[in-house]
């Protein structure tokens, strides 16, 4: 495929048709300026050849020029001998049109026109010649997307020299398509699990689902043959039960055991009788003998306490005549301790007065000094008040910073305005410096005066010049500014900076004056004025008569005199006070222990009183005594003769409560079995009507060729997917083989540009990986832009060449491609495009006009369309 004109109609800047005409079959070059239409013309080719007349993609969309309009794309192009016009329209409302023309007839439009275009691109497939020929502008590699990697696979797979042998070539990318679509039939790609829906996950759900089946009906066939297996042992155990001669025997047994417990009941109740007469004499000798031991106890008491009292009265009576002397002795001693008292507080009055008549002459002088001071801390709080009232008015530090930060940005905006405005400069002639005058001052010679408002020049001798200046940014930002700080000046009462600076500076003036007079007031009076009136008023007050007081010395000789007199008969009284405190302390414990001796009297009154009779009756007991205790004896000999003949009445109950346990627990079987039979009856009918049996069977039967089934399917997947191994492992080993054409084709054109150099290609996406130069490899990703740009352009050469040799010869269109080849490379490329264009078209699109003109070949143009092609109407 050859391309010999294009033609262009609204598309993009062409919203006049325009054309490329005169394309050869060799080198063609279309030297034009930036934005002159080139890459359009690349784009619209490209749209041509792969966008379909009812898109409207992003790519498509961008070729409508900015007034509207439906794009069209025309080329005129040379196929197997014959000549073609393809045309191309596209519309927003998808609704364009395709057509190919032969010789002026037209053979195809529509989708017929797009399958003729696609089918005339032929390889490489899946992208055609632009994955490997065609350069847009300022790309320097090689692409490597899917589209351009299955490009150069199917290029390669359709020269390579193994292209009929399985290890490489089409057949073998159909046999691994085939072997993996194979397999994506029974396993997901990305986990390798069997697929939902596939045959594989069908025979595996359906082993699962038959397998879980065979454990439920195996589970109630176990069920069912241990229900049988059940009932058989519950009709043997009932029949045990229900035996006439052993419920004969058990009922005898339990009879017989009955008979024992009651013999053994009675004969325990005897012994019972026997205890308890026992413990009734052995009572009555206890009550006895402690009636013996209370009565003798009691007369010994009362006798006791007669005694007792007679001699607690008599202490009694001493301790109240000791407490009577400890009275009138401790009522001397406190009258002569009043008297000390008083002469005592006498004193004390004294030598206060005295001490109050000296403290007052010194407070007079105290209040003196106080006073001065307080009238000078008022002049001083009144001086404080005056000078807050006066720093009130000024401005303060802060509010003057803000004022000058103000002014300062203000600054900053007219030197910025007077930087980017317009200014003039003056320059005189000899003889006639400053004749020239601006705002009414002359202009100096040589200096740049800025006129950010315009300005009006007065000429001497010519007239006025008005000079006019569009107001910018910077105008308006100064004169914001100068507003806000208007406004901020007028707020505060103040004329302009200047004057908020006079008025800071008087704030600060106060402000020194309040610092120095609360120094002032504090050294005054450090508590406050009101702590300063309180001392005063806490002075004390002159003394009246202070001149008929003794000195100090006597007053205070005379109050530690009486102090002593005081404290001998304090001592005196102490000790007075103690004495009568233990008398009255004796008294009430003698007091105390005649109450305890007379109650105890009281309590043994009645005895004493019957004293004979109590002494006769206690004689009478000791004479009873021993009858009590033979009648004791003989009721013990009674309780252990019967002791040695009684049963064993525990043992005669748990015979007893065994036998009869037998027999009930017998009679309970024998319900619950009878009840666990139909049960069982119940159950074993219902899992016979369900054929469990049969069912389970079934079932086993069905695992078994699901189980078969799952296992063919699972060698088939393992056989697929060693043959999809053994593939992989055959391409491996061919790859090296898949680069030898390009490489065979591509060391020529290498060594144009590096003798001696080596290519090394990457054997899965055949791109170059190094370059190897006197023994040195060298990454291609670090290599420079200018040397990417080589090799990719000769890789493509290569691609080009082998196409050409399998039949499916394309046009490399070139577009800006050659942009970081330094002058002496961009020679060797020059001569190599020349040799390669020899067999094959090649257009170079290049905005280099001076550089490339060097190149030859034929020279294209972007010409206005004849009339005759101007539409594809």
């Amino acid at each position: 495929m050859k391309l010999r004109k294009i033609r262009l109609n609204n598309v993009r800047r062409f919203t006049d048709p325009v054309e490329i005409s005169g394309i050869t079959s060799g080198l063609n070059v279309l030297a034009a300026p930036n934005e002159n239409g080139k890459s359009t013309i690349f784009d619209a080719l490209h749209a041509l050849f792969f966008k379909g007349h009812r898109s409207w993609d992003k790519e498509v969309s961008s070729l409508a020029p900015h007034a509207g309009g439906d794009p069209e794309v025309a080329l005129e192009m040379e196929l197997g001998g014959q000549v073609f016009q393809v045309e191309k329209r596209w519309a927003k409302n998808r609704k364009g049109e395709a057509r190919v023309f032969r010789d002026g007839s037209l053979v195809k439009q529509g989708d017929d026109a797009e399958d003729w275009l696609s089918a005339a691109l032929k390889s490489p497939k899946n992208g055609g010649p632009a994955g490997l020929l065609w350069v847009r502008q300022g790309i320097i590699g090689l692409e490597n997307d899917d589209a351009s990697l299955t490009a150069r696979r199917d290029l390669l797979s359709s020269v390579a020299g193994e292209v009929e042998a399985m290890t490489g070539g089409r057949r073998m990318e159909v046999a691994r398509r085939l072997c993996s679509e194979e397999l994506e039939r029974y396993l997901t790609t990305k986990s390798g699990k069997s697929r939902r829906g596939g045959p594989l996950n069908e025979a595996e759900e359906l082993v699962a689902a038959l397998e879980t089946k065979h454990e439920e009906l195996s589970a109630k066939a176990s069920r069912l043959r241990e229900e049988i297996d059940r009932r058989h042992a519950v009709r043997r155990e009932l029949a045990a039960i229900e035996d006439p001669e052993s419920d004969r025997d058990r009922k005898e047994r339990r009879q017989n055991a009955e008979a024992a417990f009651s013999e053994a009941q009675r004969h325990a109740e005897t012994l019972e009788k026997a205890i308890e007469s026992e413990k009734s004499r052995f009572h009555e000798v206890g009550r006895a003998q402690d009636k013996l031991k209370v009565q003798g106890e009691a007369i010994a008491e009362a006798k006791q306490a007669r005694d007792l009292f007679a001699d607690q009265a008599g202490t009694l009576e001493e301790c109240k005549r000791a407490r009577r002397n400890a009275e009138t002795e401790h009522a001397d001693v406190a009258q002569r301790f009043e008297g000390t008292e008083k002469a005592l507080a006498s004193t004390s009055d004294t030598l206060r007065r005295v001490l109050q008549a000296r403290s007052a002459a010194s407070a007079a002088e105290r209040r003196a000094e106080l006073t001065q001071r307080l009238a000078r801390a008022e002049d001083l709080r009144q001086k404080v008040e005056n000078a807050k009232a006066a720093a009130e008015i000024e401005i303060d530090v802060k509010t003057l910073q803000g004022l000058e930060e103000f002014g300062a940005q203000i600054q900053a905006l007219k030197h910025l305005r007077e930087s980017e405005a317009a200014s003039v400069t003056m320059h005189y002639d000899g003889g006639i410096s400053g004749s020239v005058v601006i705002d009414g001052s002359a202009l100096a010679d040589g200096v740049r005066f800025p006129v950010p408002g315009g300005a009006a020049i007065d000429i001497a001798g010519v007239g006025r010049l008005v000079v006019e200046t569009p107001t910018g940014s910077r105008e308006q930002d100064l004169e914001k500014a100068e507003a806000a700080l208007a406004d901020r000046l007028q707020s505060l009462g103040l004329l302009d900076i200047a004057a908020a600076r006079e008025s800071g500076r008087k704030r600060q003036d106060v402000e020194a004056q309040l610092r120095d007079a609360k120094a002032a007031l504090a050294a005054e009076a450090p508590d406050g004025i009101e702590a300063l009136r309180k001392r005063i008023a806490a002075l004390p007050e002159d003394v009246a008569n202070a001149g008929e007081l003794p000195d100090q010395a006597e007053a205070e000789q005379a109050e530690r005199d009486a102090k002593a007199a005081r404290d001998t008969v304090m001592l005196d009284l102490e000790k007075a006070r103690e004495r009568l405190s233990h008398a009255k302390s004796e008294e009430a414990r003698a007091a105390a222990a005649v109450e305890a001796a007379e109650a105890r009297v009281t309590r043994s009154r009645n005895i004493l009183e019957n004293l004979d009779e109590l002494e006769a009756g206690i004689e009478t007991l000791r004479q009873q005594l021993p009858a009590l205790e033979a009648a004791l004896a003989e009721a013990g000999s009674k309780r252990k003769e019967i002791e040695k003949t009684a049963p064993d009445l525990d043992a005669a109950t748990a015979a007893f409560e065994r036998a009869r346990s037998v027999v009930e627990r017998a009679d309970r079987d024998r319900q619950e079995l009878r009840l666990e039979l139909q049960r069982l009856d119940t159950a074993i009918d219902l899992y016979s009507g369900e054929a469990v049996d049969e069912e389970l069977a079934d079932v086993s039967t069905r695992l078994e060729q699901a189980r078969q089934k799952l296992a063919e399917i699972e060698f088939e997947v393992a056989v697929l997917q060693r043959l999809d191994l053994a593939l992989e492992s055959a391409r491996a080993a061919a790859r090296d083989r898949y680069v030898e054409p390009v490489l065979a084709e591509l060391v020529p054109l290498i060594r144009l540009f590096w003798p001696e150099a080596e290519l090394h290609l990457d054997a899965d996406d055949v791109l170059p990986t190094a370059l190897v130069r006197a023994g040195t490899e060298e990454d291609f990703d670090v290599l420079s832009g200018g040397t990417k740009e080589q090799i990719a352009l000769l890789v493509r050469l290569a691609f080009a060449r082998i196409l050409a040799k399998a039949g499916d010869a394309a046009p490399i269109i070139l577009d800006d491609a050659i942009i970081y080849t330094d002058d002496d490379r961009i020679e060797r490329m020059f001569d190599t495009l020349t040799r390669e264009a020899r067999d094959q078209q090649i257009i170079v699109f290049t905005c280099r006009q001076r550089a490339f003109r060097d190149l030859g070949g034929r020279s294209l143009s972007i010409a206005p369309a004849s009339p005759a092609t101007a539409s594809i109407d």
